[in-house]
């Protein structure tokens, strides 16, 4: 049996997108070793950048990705790659000729070539500098959160509803040049692994590949090592008898869709118009970009209405995806739910219990709420993007 070497770059925005490109590594090799002419060996390099964590906070998201990665493969580099050297690169390649600037990506990365680059997009500018770089690679699109496709103009990024789509490009364009950067070129994919890929309403302009769920499920398996036991056994017994609602938050004020007091009584007012079980236990569990400023405010708040509010705090909760700490405080062996538990999501994390664990949740904040609080460029896009997760959960 030959001998094949596989060059491969992830490029990771998050913790739960390195989760989905690890997953779409293992359904690949799977595949590969369905070919017994080769003996696939790899070399691996991890990037993670584009965190947007608030200030103070982004050192241990990226140290918990990195720990993350360590656990599930052997990796040959990984490095951090803070904003200002991906906008010092840009402005680099701008002002000099291109292989200037590519040496200088391949000396972050740590190879001048690659076989492989796995990414979550391609239009976003550290997306552009990595796939200029390394051109040459098969191009490999896993999405956002367990597999979902989100095109630029996606409503569930929020693009403000009061400029039209082409104006916008062509104001990001202009800002490029003036600001010095380059115009890049958002190259095409050569292939997406999407578990749910037209499940928000967009069809991915590339050949998709859909893959079980069983390399998801087996990647939050073994990073259950990263939470402590005995902090799993005494949530446990502490929330034994009594039901529980969870909250998943989004960063909402964080990336200035609205302000923090308005994001707090927004949780408020819905979780005021909902049927919350009397002695019941609340769980929040912050979106890795949420502060925990917000986290304070919000335990404040919710002490009046709930018996025990339990905020996931500690650094291996607050970054770790949700769907580790599901698995092991509120699933059986067989996956099945062990408490009475309502989960209520403001976003797309809804879909991966849904498809994962058939466990629905309630999207929120509805249009009232969104009319009232949001900023009024992106109440629209937040409301048609709750519409399209509600649908969404319907067709899981």
């Amino acid at each position: 049996m030959s001998s094949k070497l596989i060059k491969r770059i992830v490029t990771c925005q998050g913790s739960i997108q390195l989760v989905t490109a690890l997953s779409v590594i293992d359904y690949r090799e799977q595949e590969q070793k369905l070919d017994c002419q080769l003996d696939y060996q790899y070399e691996n390099y991890l990037v993670i950048y584009d965190l947007n964590s608030p200030p103070g906070q982004i050192d241990a998201f990226a140290g918990l990705i990195k720990k993350m990665a360590e656990l599930i493969c052997d990796w040959k580099k990984i490095v951090y790659v803070a904003p200002e050297q991906i906008q010092a690169i840009a402005h680099q390649s701008s002002l000099t000729n291109s292989s200037t600037y590519f040496q200088r990506v391949h000396e972050l990365v740590g190879t001048n070539s690659a076989d492989e680059i796995y990414l979550s997009r391609n239009w976003q500018l550290g997306n552009q500098l990595f796939t200029n770089a390394y051109e040459a690679a098969e191009k490999i699109c896993y999405g956002d959160s367990i597999g979902i496709y989100f095109a630029p103009d996606s409503k569930a990024f929020f693009l403000p509803q009061s400029l039209p789509k082409q104006l916008l490009s062509k104001l990001l364009a202009r800002a490029k040049l003036i600001l010095g950067y380059p115009v890049l070129r958002a190259i095409d994919f050569d292939r997406g692994y999407f578990c749910l890929p037209n499940i928000l309403g967009e069809k991915p302009p590339m050949p998709v590949t859909i893959p079980d769920k069983t390399s998801l499920l087996k990647i939050f398996q073994q990073l259950r090592c990263l939470l402590d036991p005995d902090y799993i056994n005494q949530l446990k017994q502490q929330i034994q008898d009594a039901p529980v609602s969870i909250l998943l938050t989004s960063n909402f004020s964080e990336a200035g869709r609205m302000t923090l007091p308005q994001e707090i009584e927004a949780y408020r007012e819905f979780f005021v118009s909902t049927d919350v079980s009397q002695g019941s236990v609340l769980i929040i569990k912050p979106h890795p970009r949420d502060s925990r400023k917000k986290m304070l405010a919000l335990s404040n708040t919710f002490a009046a209405y709930f018996e025990h509010v339990i905020i996931l705090s500690e650094t291996s909760l607050f970054f770790l995806p949700f769907e580790v700490f599901f698995t092991a405080v509120f699933l059986d062996e067989n996956l099945k739910l062990t408490n009475q538990v309502k989960v209520f999501a403001f976003s797309s994390a809804c879909l991966s219990l849904k498809l994962l664990f058939n466990v629905a949740s309630f999207i929120g904040f509805g249009h009232e709420i969104t009319r009232k609080f949001f900023a009024q460029d992106y109440a629209p896009g937040r409301i048609k993007h709750e519409q399209d997760l509600t649908e969404a959960l319907t067709k899981i």
